[in-house]
């Protein structure tokens, strides 16, 4: 764009002298050619700046007085100083300067007048090459501090894996040996089932505390990819669901294949987090025999989804976040935590009480 600018000025500059009568189609002819060069400068530096450097001799050579030469000269040497070819902008400057004094009229004059020019073109291009080199060193240095960053981050992310790997993990390795202890125990009937229940949801819990951490190491993990399945999910929150007497129902107005095939991993990620928070807060609170309604559609260029789970007032239930989080049952950091993860992705998390049920509603972008 500037260096179209200029051509239209050195243009403009000529345009008042075509009509003198004075060599009129030669500064017609050089005036064009110089113009063309101006415009092709940026994509064509070695090409472009030669035939102005050509066309500038020319006119020197020839008196075409085109008003424009001048101009043109001073920005190729401008361009090429910045691309440090110094020596064939000293080229052409001297050969230009050389041409020029020897067909001068007033040769004080023009060397006075070329030194000028010279002089702010080497001032312009030292300049610009200074801005540029500035502009690399920032991009190096943007490199450097970007590979600084993820190696800290794998590292941090390393370090909470092991930490989740000797607290979590082993507190969970320690409930599912104490069920299965007391499965064993128990004679077959509703306890024994309860204590098999606990036994599954506690190494279910281990299946996804595992993925988390080969996440955490590696975040593109083949467990990972695994673990955020919505098929897979929406089984596992059924059989969670069930083990409480609490029925799962999922409506769809989209075929599964096209909802999942649109959707990116981290939308399926979200969607996946959503289904097994609105899952174990139904658990937390909802009465034995009640439902928990999942539905997905797709809206333009989003996927909502939407869970909703009868809620009760009473001994150890809640009716309000408030209450859930006086009687120490829940800090609302999922939901939280699950709406920050959707702003970053472009959707939105909205949740609360409806009447006497509870809802959480997701919008996830398509890809």
């Amino acid at each position: 764009m500037s260096y179209a600018i200029i051509a239209a000025v050195a243009l403009g500059m000529d345009l008042g002298a075509w009509d003198d009568g004075k060599s009129a189609a030669l500064r017609t002819a050089l005036t064009t050619l110089m113009v063309s060069g101006s415009l092709l400068l940026g994509w064509y530096p070695r090409f472009a700046g030669v035939l102005i450097v050509v066309c500038a001799i020319a006119d020197e050579v020839l008196s075409a007085n085109v008003a424009a030469a001048s101009l043109a000269l001073l920005l190729v040497v401008v361009d090429w100083l910045s691309r440090r070819w110094d020596i064939a902008a000293a080229v052409a400057v001297i050969t230009h300067t050389l041409v020029g004094a020897a067909s001068a009229g007033d040769l004080m004059w023009f060397l006075q007048a070329q030194a000028l020019l010279m002089s702010i073109a080497v001032i312009v291009g030292m300049a610009l090459r200074q801005y540029e080199h500035r502009l690399a060193e920032l991009a190096e240095r943007e490199a450097r501090l970007r590979l600084e960053l993820e190696n800290e981050e794998l590292r941090v992310r390393s370090e909470i894996a092991l930490t989740l790997h000797d607290s979590i993990a082993t507190d969970l390795a320690q409930v599912v040996v104490a069920g299965q202890s007391l499965a064993r125990d128990l004679p077959a009937g509703s306890e024994g089932d309860r204590a098999h229940a606990i036994v599954d949801s506690g190494q279910q819990a281990m299946k996804h505390l595992r993925g988390l951490m080969d996440g955490l190491r590696t975040p593109d993990s083949v467990t990972e990819r695994e673990n955020t399945d919505l098929h897979t999910a929406i089984s596992e929150c059924r059989r969670m669901l069930e083990s409480r007497g609490v029925l799962l129902e999922v409506a769809t107005s989209v075929p599964w294949d096209v909802l999942l095939g649109d959707l990116d991993h981290p939308s399926q990620t979200l969607l996946v987090l959503a289904l097994r928070e609105g899952t174990i807060n139904a658990l937390k609170y909802a009465p034995s025999g009640s439902t928990v309604v999942v539905e997905v559609e797709q809206t333009g260029e989003h996927v909502n989804l939407e869970i909703s789970s009868a809620r009760q007032a009473g001994d150890g239930q809640s009716a309000t976040i408030e209450e859930m989080r006086r009687q120490g049952m829940s800090g609302s950091t999922g939901l939280s935590g699950l709406a920050m993860r959707a702003a970053r992705l472009g959707g939105k998390v909205v949740y609360g009480p409806a009447g006497d049920r509870w809802l959480l509603g997701v919008t996830a972008p398509v890809a």
